[in-house]
This record gives C-alpha cells, structure tokens and sequence, in this order.
C-alpha cells in the first residue's frame, strides 16, 4: 500500500459540518435540511465532494491520508489507541482530481488552498471518526474529535 500524501488540520467545525470539496468544481451545493440517514451516517455524498457531519462545533483533528490502493483498515485511532467511535466507507466524485477543505461560513476555496490531488476522479474514502463521549462544557477544555479521512482510487 503506497501512501501517495497525508495532513492533519486542528478544525473548528462551523455548523457541525465541513466539506470535502473539488477545487475546480463551481457547482457544489451542501443541502440545506439534514435527512435521517444523513444524522445517522453523519455524513452526506453530494454529486461531487463530501459533506461531513461533526458531533457538534467545537474543535476536531482532521487527518487526510490519500493511498494508491485500499489501506488496510485500522479499528483503532493510531495516537490513542482508543476505539473509533464510528466508521463509514462510501464512493465519491472529485472530477478534477482535486480536493481541499472548506466550511458553510467560508464557501469560496481559499486562494492559496491546502489542496490535495488524488489519483482518480472516482475514489473511495473510509471516515473514522473518534468523538468525545461525555458531557461537552464550553468553560471546560476537552479533547477534540477525531475524523480521518482515507482515500483510495475505486
């Protein structure tokens, strides 16, 4: 299994989400109305990009692996050794081979990126997500969630 590229990124989740999106596509949309099988999956797969759900708007670790095959899957978080708490795979579109990370309050991609190339248009990405179980208190530090993102060609 060839790693092809990795990131982590400390986040701040805007409205319990943040997308995956294609540099180059102008038409990605998120939806509006959460659906059940979005609450439950946490996640949502638009045409092109990713929109992902967070436990709620405080911080999270996103880490970013792109491999030039299926990785082998991990039921642990690597740092931690801690379970993942909730773990999906789904098929995804970045037509232009390109992806970076963007918010509801930041819609237009940052001029200067990060952006990742990947190495197909069509790709599978495993998100592993690592969230805090407990009561959240905004006076009280807490160790931010966890959400990794694997992608692979399909």
């Amino acid at each position: 299994m060839a790693l092809l590229g990795r990131a982590n990124f400390a986040w701040q989740s805007d409205h319990g989400q943040f997308h995956v999106i294609d540099t180059e596509d102008a038409g990605f949309s998120p939806p509006v109305t959460l659906t059940p099988e979005m609450e439950r999956r946490r996640l949502h797969v638009p045409q092109s990009g990713l929109v992902i759900y967070t436990h709620d708007g405080l911080q999270q670790h996103i880490r970013i692996a792109i491999h030039a095959s299926q990785p082998v899957p991990s039921d642990k978080e690597p740092m931690s050794g801690r379970a993942w708490t909730r773990v999906e795979t789904v098929r995804a579109r970045f037509p232009y081979r390109t992806f970076t990370l963007t918010s509801p309050s930041a819609p237009d991609v940052l001029p200067c990126g990060p952006f990742f190339a990947l190495p197909a248009s069509e790709v599978m990405v495993r998100i592993s997500w690592m969230e805090f179980e407990g009561s959240r208190d905004d006076s009280r530090p807490v160790e931010p969630d966890v959400i990794q993102l694997e992608f692979w060609p399909a």
